[in-house]
This record gives C-alpha cells, structure tokens and sequence, in this order.
C-alpha cells in the first residue's frame, strides 16, 4: 500500500513537471513564433513600401504631351485626356498590389485625402508627423498659404532634407513640370518645400501597407475579388457614362459663363456708347445755345445801332 501511495505521488510530480514544461515550451514557442511573424510582416511591409517606390521611380522621365496616357487609359478603361497625378499614384499601388487596401483608385486629390482622412491615416503639414518612405503628400500648387489641394505626390525618402526654412521632402510626382520647370506632363523626382515662402506642402498620409499582405481584411480588396465581371463591365460603364456626364456639364458651365460674359461685355458697350451719345449731345446743345445767344446779341447790337442812328439823325 505504501509503494502504491510513493508510486501515485511520484507520478503525479512527474505529471505536474510535464504540464508545466509543456506550458512553458508552448509559451515560448508561441512568443518566438511571434515575434518571428512580426518580423516577418514588418519586412513585407518594407518590402511593398520599397516596391511602390521602385516602381515610381521606373517612370521618372515619362512624357506624353496631352494628357492622354497609359494611367489614365489604366483608370477610366479608354484613351481620354484628364489630370493624372492621383490616377498615377494609384496606379503604382496597383502595381504593388496595394490598390483598395493601402491606397485607394482614385483621381481626385482630395477625394483621396478624405479616403486616408476617414481611416485616420491623414496628417496635416503643421503637426509634429515625419513624413515617411511611401507616404503620400498633398499640394498646394498656388503656394497661397490655404489648405486648398491641387496635386499629390509620392514621398521616397524618409524625414526631412534641410532644415528652418530650407525644409525640403523629397517625392516622385507625376502629371507635373520636369525639373527645368517645362510642361506639366513629366513624372519628376524632385524636393517639394515644406518651410519658407515657397512652401507649398498641404498634409501626408501613411497608407496602411500591411493591408495588402492580408493583415487587416478591407472592403474594397474583398469586393474587387469577388466582383463577377459582368458587375465590373456595368461598373466601368458607369465609370465612363459619369466621366463624360461631368465633361458635359462642365462644358455647359463654361458655356453659360462664357454668354454671361459676353452679355456683360455688351452690356459694357452699350453702357458707354449711351454715355458717348449723351455727351455728344450735350456738346452739340451746348455750341447750339451759344451759336443763338451769339445771334440773339448781335441782332440787338444791330437794333440799338439802328435806332441810335435814327435818333442822331432825328
């Protein structure tokens, strides 16, 4: 019975040691495997950053001259001109496969500000953010001090060049001058000012690229895989019907302004011919009245002289 008893304690010891020793290897194995995940993850990350900026970086130089090219052909699904800074941005991120996860299609600017706005991953330029390697900046292309955005470039160096008022990003920017300054349909590497008079820098966004590894779920990655592609002929359609809607309106707006102006330039003209006319008038009345009174005087002068003459002689 005491052998039984010594063997049953002994047992459960060593049963107690092998759950601990299980719980204490599984525990380490889970952290190790974490942390080798993390790492993992976080050179894939690096690795789509690089890969967006590389591919940016395989453009610079690209030339088309009206507008019309293989972004925006990419975007709407036909040969249009239109402005391409955002388009080619997101062009990029389709490349790097981080469309509708980290960066989204679009061709506004600020409609692509607001996406990043909304997932809190929008910083303005006067905040205490560092702008990093794959980030997006937004411009101001009127340097006019407002938070007005007009274009969007891509950020390939991280932190800042310079300092005080020198402070300088250095990005890749597409649908812009080249660095002499000429056109405005070159894809330019080039510093952008972000102190100094001729700063011009609106905000960054910090994209999410852990999106595109399969970190994060999205909406819009899972749509566009499981839209069936009758959806997407339908969607492009309406893409191309919307697009050419606005270009009609906008047609429409400039058209109208265009007979406003006309009117008022008519207007203008009739305004000072009347203004002419009625000068002209008064000019003419004027020498009338004087050329009467001039008449008017001399016939009593020569009435007066006659009756002087008549009474001398009476």
């Amino acid at each position: 019975m005491k052998v039984k008893n010594v063997l049953l304690r002994i047992t459960s010891v060593l049963l107690v040691i092998f759950i601990l020793l299980v719980t204490a290897t599984s525990s380490f194995a889970a952290t190790s495997w974490r942390t080798k995940n993390d790492e993992a993850k976080a050179a894939k990350v690096l690795s789509v950053t690089d890969n967006i900026v590389e591919i940016a970086r395989a453009e610079i130089g690209f030339f088309d001259g009206n507008n019309i090219n293989k972004f925006t052909t990419w975007y709407y699904g036909y040969d249009t001109s239109a402005y391409w800074c955002s388009i080619f941005i997101s062009w990029c991120a389709d490349q790097a496969g981080a469309l509708g996860t980290a960066i989204p299609k679009r061709a506004s600017c600020v409609s692509m500000k607001n996406w990043f706005e909304i997932r809190g991953e929008y910083y303005p330029a006067g905040s205490d953010y560092v702008p990093q390697k794959g980030d997006i900046m937004f411009i101001n292309t009127a340097v006019d001090g407002t938070d007005d955005i007009h274009h969007v470039d891509l950020i390939t160096e991280s932190g800042f060049i310079g300092s005080g008022e020198n402070k300088k990003v250095m990005c890749i920017s597409g649908n812009t001058s080249n660095l002499n300054y000429e056109g405005s349909e070159y894809v330019t590497e080039k510093a952008r000012p972000v102190s100094g008079p001729k700063a011009c820098v609106v905000g960054y966004a910090h994209p999410s690229y852990e999106k595109s590894i399969g970190l994060r779920g999205d909406i819009e990655t899972f749509t566009e895989a499981h839209t069936p592609p009758f959806m997407k002929f339908i969607e492009s359609k309406m893409i191309s019907m919307l697009f050419r809607l606005e270009s009609f309106w906008a047609n429409v707006v400039k058209t109208f302004r265009m007979q406003v102006a006309d009117f008022e330039s008519r207007v203008d003209a009739a305004h000072s011919k009347i203004e002419s006319d009625i000068n002209t008038f008064k000019e003419k009345n004027k020498t009338r009245f004087l050329t009467d009174k001039t008449t008017e005087l001399s016939e009593s002068l020569t009435e007066q002289t006659t009756n002087a003459e008549l009474t001398v002689a009476t």
